[in-house]
């Protein structure tokens, strides 16, 4: 139990540094000229070949039934591609820090509806885990020449939203069941058609020309996607989804140290304060829940 309880949050930590890697992808890419529409098809469609062929080659496991292909191209389509799009379109309006800390409201989703609407009762790790979260990402995103923009805060939330619908599906017996490679495979396969039909209706979808905009794609659709799918979807499906988002809202530490290594973005006290934080919200999980509430009795 206690191996699983490791193995499963060690999958999830390196999901969060490969996802907290996209905002600094997203705006090295648009400085090369493209568009939110021609990032996310292109990663998408890399990845699902990736997948794909991996799947085949090394015989994955993959058949499922039609309601249940159904159930995961609509929780792809409408859970990752949702979060991909709308927190793509507020890079454009707010800083990748802030978009980043809205998006994981989502902890606070899951574990709101998990205790009140499923009645899976209170966990104290998980309460003083938000708790230390919540302020580190704070910390994390504070800064005194901030923009603030309302669309983009809404973008976010709607992300947010999208996000929370994807990890609770991912927690379904069905889903909980399969091969985490062929999950990924039909999430990313599920986010290929939906970006591909709208390109078609809506002419938006522009041909990388340079080879940076290309390196960026591919590294996002290699290991922000292919990777980081496999990883969360497998962490989920050992430690939950509610633990799993806890311990991932350390993406925005990481988003702030790859934007101040990469592309110079300033690195302050408030950010590694956060960042300590985030970490003792995952350190805190790690501790069995019986300790907890003994030390609280």
């Amino acid at each position: 139990m206690k191996n699983n309880l490791l193995k499963g949050s060690l999958l999830v930590i390196l999901s969060t540094f490969a996802y907290g890697s996209i905002p600094m992808l997203f705006q090295l890419s648009f400085q090369e000229g493209l568009n939110v529409s021609s990032i996310l098809f292109f990663r998408f469609f890399i990845a699902t070949v990736i997948i794909w062929i991996y799947i085949f080659v090394r015989k994955v496991p993959y058949k499922t039934t039609t309601g249940h292909f159904l159930y995961l191209f609509v929780l792809g389509g409408i859970g990752f591609l949702g979060t991909a799009f709308f927190i793509g379109v507020a890079y454009t309006y707010i800083s990748g820090s802030l978009a980043t800390i809205i998006l994981f409201t989502h902890p606070a989703m899951i574990s709101s509806y998990e205790i009140f609407i499923l009645k899976t009762g209170k966990d104290a790790r998980k309460i003083f885990a938000l708790i230390l979260s919540t302020t580190g990402m704070g910390c994390v995103v504070w800064s005194e020449d901030m923009h603030i923009n309302m669309m983009g805060i809404m973008l976010s939330l709607l992300a947010a939203i999208c996000y929370s619908f994807y990890a609770l599906g991912l927690d379904e017996r069905k889903t909980k069941a399969m091969h985490s490679v062929a999950v990924s495979g039909y999430i990313s396969f599920s986010c290929l058609v939906a970006y591909l039909i709208q390109g078609i209706i809506f002419h938006n979808i522009i041909i990388p020309t340079t080879t940076k905009s290309w390196g960026y794609i591919i590294f996002l659709a290699i290991f922000c996607t292919v990777f980081a799918t496999i990883a969360f979807c497998k962490g989920v499906q050992i430690i939950g989804p509610s633990t799993s988002v806890i311990i991932s809202t350390f993406e925005p530490a990481v988003a702030c140290l790859t934007g101040f290594f990469v592309i110079g973005e300033r690195l302050t006290t408030s950010i590694i304060l956060g960042g300590i934080l985030i970490l003792s919200a995952i350190f805190m999980l790690q501790i069995p829940e019986k300790r907890i509430d003994k030390i609280f009795s």
